[in-house]
């Protein structure tokens, strides 16, 4: 039936038409997938407490009015200067930990989304000093930290199966407490948490948007696995011999990076890059020297 659905759209050009997407996307996801949905409920209901949404919500617009940096990975973190953000929120991600043991510095805000990322480098996110941390809901089965908030994540558009137009299928949370959106990066859950802090300006740093494919690269579906050195971050450690990721698709982060910038300008806020580099051109740029 979905594979019939799906034809028709396409023969009579029905996707240019809002009403019709908001159809097929109703059925797609409520009552194609409701055997799924009604699953993931069920596993929302095991992780994902109400403790854990009053947890979150203590940080509803905390910094509210403020600025705050969000940290990518990207080779061109290594020019960044870290003495010049000592005064200013920052949000890490995964392996960040990496720069940390180089250089001392700790984000005030740290990430996970990816599951392999949790199972590749459990010991060390364990033992990430860091006050505040975020972790997908059914990560609890990894790990207990004292120091964990929990969200609960909804996965529609990160999950290839729906047979949705991608910009139907992304959602922007604004609500962190109650669920969060992926968009197949973890930089979009940070946008949206720094959005529910009340952040006005958001900065992002080593968000260089270049992927860079090792011939020696193992895929597996959409899980790749390394065999040298990682030529994408600024750690060859990164992503080196043995560690696993997601396909970084770009063209779909490219969409999580323009709901994000319709979301905080309609707002009034703003999102912008400072990254040294690279080819993230969806936000306004500014140089980082010149800010900070």
């Amino acid at each position: 039936m979905k594979f019939i659905l799906s034809r028709l759209y396409r023969f009579f050009n029905l996707e240019r038409i809002s009403f019709f997407r908001l159809i097929r996307y109703f059925y797609v996801f409520h009552i194609f997938y409701r055997k799924k949905n009604k699953k993931e409920k069920h596993l929302k209901n095991i992780y994902f407490k109400k403790e854990d949404s009053n947890k979150l919500l203590k940080y509803k617009n905390l910094h509210k009015g403020d600025s705050c940096i969000i940290i990518g990975n990207g080779p061109s973190l290594k020019k960044i200067n870290f003495d010049k953000l000592s005064n200013i929120k920052t949000f890490g991600v995964n392996s960040l930990f990496l720069l940390t043991e180089k250089i001392n510095f700790k984000p005030t805000f740290y990430t996970v989304e990816d599951d392999l990322v949790i199972q590749d480098n459990i010991e060390q996110i364990k033992k990430y000093d860091i006050d505040h941390k975020f972790f997908p809901h059914d990560f609890k089965k990894y790990f207990i930290d004292d120091n964990a908030n929990y969200f609960f994540r909804d996965s529609r558009f990160y999950r290839d199966e729906y047979d949705i137009p991608k910009k139907t299928n992304l959602r922007f949370s604004k609500s962190f407490d109650k669920v969060v959106y992926s968009g197949h990066t973890v930089t979009y859950i940070n946008i949206q948490l720094a959005y529910f802090m009340g952040f006005k300006t958001v900065y992002l740093i080593g968000m260089d948007f270049d992927y860079k494919e090792p011939e020696t690269l193992i895929k597996d579906g959409n899980v790749w696995k390394s065999t040298e050195k990682d030529p994408n971050h600024f750690d060859g450690s990164y992503f080196g011999p043995g560690k696993r990721w997601h396909n970084p698709q770009l063209e779909k982060v490219k969409i999580a990076y323009e709901k994000s910038k319709n979301i905080f300008e309609i707002e009034g806020r703003n999102i912008i890059n400072l990254t040294k580099g690279g080819k993230l051109e969806i936000f306004q740029r500014d140089n980082f020297d010149s800010i900070f």
